[in-house]
């Protein structure tokens, strides 16, 4: 009897050190600069490469040896990406820079066309006033991102850095990390603690996949759109698209803006205007009618008014990575109830 009651309390303090360590480290990460983003893009590259480490496994190579060559294989295909891709994009943000003085004076030209017509409407009081305030906004705006590039680029490249070594060790570890974490499971829960781990565990690496897969093909589709339109900076545009599509709802149409509005100032007919939003539009379609309902909704089994809710209180909470991770973690969290709901009820009948 004594046996049994110090091997329960040694499993509760064992319980106990392991929580408060997983609870530091949660606020470290938190904490620390760029420690949360790069945190996060391990686990999507952890989650994308999985398979074809598991794949490489199989052949009989250690472990080890089999993510050092899915980064090997994985690093081949991004270089060769990237010589086919940075001369084209950085191209492109150089011309938009250069053109930035005539797009800052077309947002401004526009603004007055709008303050006229609203002006044409007051009799009374004050005029609006919208231009001038408006042009400064657009000039700090525009010299505030470029005199922060070179800060924003030194951390990007920290964070590019630190991803790829916390992935390793996610790969490397993490089934060790589980298998240790699940040794001081109280018996009562064990098989419910198991079973959450690979349901959460495949139910987001499905999730990663599909979303960046849909991402893509939005990409793809707006490229190949404005490419045939001869719009400029379509591979910019494009991949503005496909990474803005990643925030729900309303992301699609903050990656649509910059294309509109540039068709706007350089004085595009109205037809033409009228095509880069069906182009967008079309991408949209397709991704509502046949990607999300075959792809996504399979996978997470939200209803919208949650999946809105928990977007907003995601932004408010963390911002755009809050955005970004709210569904995830609420479909966890709805799989982690519903299996702590039907444990409590099936004890309760036995």
């Amino acid at each position: 009897m004594l046996n049994s009651q110090a091997l329960k309390r040694d499993r509760y303090i064992k319980m106990l050190a392991f929580l408060g360590i997983l609870i530091f480290f949660g606020w470290v990460i938190l904490k620390v600069e760029n420690m949360l983003v790069s945190t996060l893009l391990a686990s999507v590259l952890a989650y994308l490469m999985g398979p074809l480490v598991n794949a490489i496994e199989r052949t009989g190579l250690k472990r080890h040896l089999a993510i050092v060559t899915s980064f090997v294989i994985v690093g081949f295909f991004l270089a060769l990406g990237i010589t086919f891709a940075a001369p084209l994009i950085s191209g492109q943000l150089s011309n938009f820079q250069s053109d930035l003085p005539k797009y800052v004076e077309g947002s401004a030209r526009i603004i007055r066309d709008i303050e006229s017509k609203i002006n044409s409407y007051i009799v009374i009081g004050d005029q609006f006033d919208l231009s001038s305030h408006a042009q400064q906004m657009i000039i700090a705006v525009t010299k505030s991102i470029f005199e922060d590039l070179p800060a924003i680029i030194s951390k990007s490249v920290t964070t590019i850095l630190l991803a790829p070594f916390f992935t390793y060790f996610l790969l490397r570890d993490g089934q060790s990390f589980v298998r240790k974490l699940l040794r001081i499971v109280p018996n009562s829960i064990f098989e419910l603690t198991l079973s959450l781990h690979h349901e959460i565990n495949d139910q987001m690496g499905q999730f990663v996949r599909a979303r960046l897969f849909e991402a893509l093909i939005v990409g793809i589709i707006v490229w190949i759109g404005l490419f045939a339109l001869g719009f400029p900076y379509a591979s910019v545009l494009a991949s503005f698209a496909a990474l803005a599509n990643l925030i729900p709802y309303i992301g699609p149409i903050i990656g649509g803006v910059p294309a509109v509005g540039i068709a706007m100032i350089n004085g595009n007919s109205s037809t033409e205007i009228l095509i880069v939003i069906l182009i967008y539009g079309l991408a949209q379609l397709i991704d509502i009618v046949f990607i999300i309902p075959l792809v996504v909704a399979k996978i997470v089994n939200l209803h919208p008014i949650t999946v809105l809710v928990v977007i907003i209180i995601g932004a408010q909470l963390m911002g755009v990575t809050g955005m970004l991770i709210s569904i995830p973690v609420a479909s966890a969290l709805k799989v982690t109830l519903y299996s702590v709901y039907q444990h409590l009820t099936d004890f309760r009948t036995t």
